[in-house]
């Protein structure tokens, strides 16, 4: 819209032509309705963003991982029901991140063992820089995602700590060293 209001104010008002009046109001109408189309009506940019809430389950595909969201209170209940616990931080923004998700945790071998070994799933959603994930990302030494751990069945469990690039091994490797 801005294109072709700038043409025609371009062509008739700067060029002379006869007609600048009306070319100089259509090119306005063509920038305002642009604004009010646009701006207005489909990005709603004055609206606040809207965090998603946390409150329940993800789960991308039917037979995907059923994502819980995390907290350290969801860690410490499900280490205290003797479950193994993996846990991604991630972001919507994060490229490493999600070729991780794709390739090497919601794979159907991750998917079966996590279903074997009775672990939980946790995703510490990172898109809008939460603090309490900020806090857990700066315990682990993190400047930022991606940051998978796996915890092993047990109260006072340390996590393992896997590298930022995954393949599917090196999480099975840690699922079966958390369900021992």
């Amino acid at each position: 819209m801005v294109a072709l209001a700038a043409w025609i104010f371009g062509e008739f008002v700067q060029r002379g032509r006869s007609g600048k009046g009306i070319a100089a109001v259509i090119a306005l109408m063509l920038v305002a309705g642009g604004y009010a189309f646009a701006l207005e009506n489909q990005l709603h940019w004055r609206e606040p963003v809207i965090i998603a809430s946390t409150s329940g389950s993800t789960i991308d595909s039917p037979d995907g991982i059923d994502w819980q969201p995390w907290s350290p209170d969801a860690v410490t209940k499900a280490l205290s029901k003797g479950h193994p616990v993996l846990v991604d931080f991630t972001a919507d923004w994060c490229l490493t991140c999600q070729v991780n998700k794709k390739l090497a945790i919601d794979t159907p071998s991750v998917r079966q063992r996590l279903k074997e070994i009775n672990a939980e799933a946790l995703v510490g959603d990172y898109t809008h820089f939460p603090d309490d994930i900020t806090a857990e990302l700066n315990r682990y030494d993190r400047a930022g995602v991606p940051l998978v751990l796996v915890y092993p069945k047990g109260v006072n469990a340390q996590p393992i700590v896997l590298p930022a690039i995954l393949t599917p091994g090196i999480v099975l490797d840690a699922l079966a060293r958390a369900a021992r």
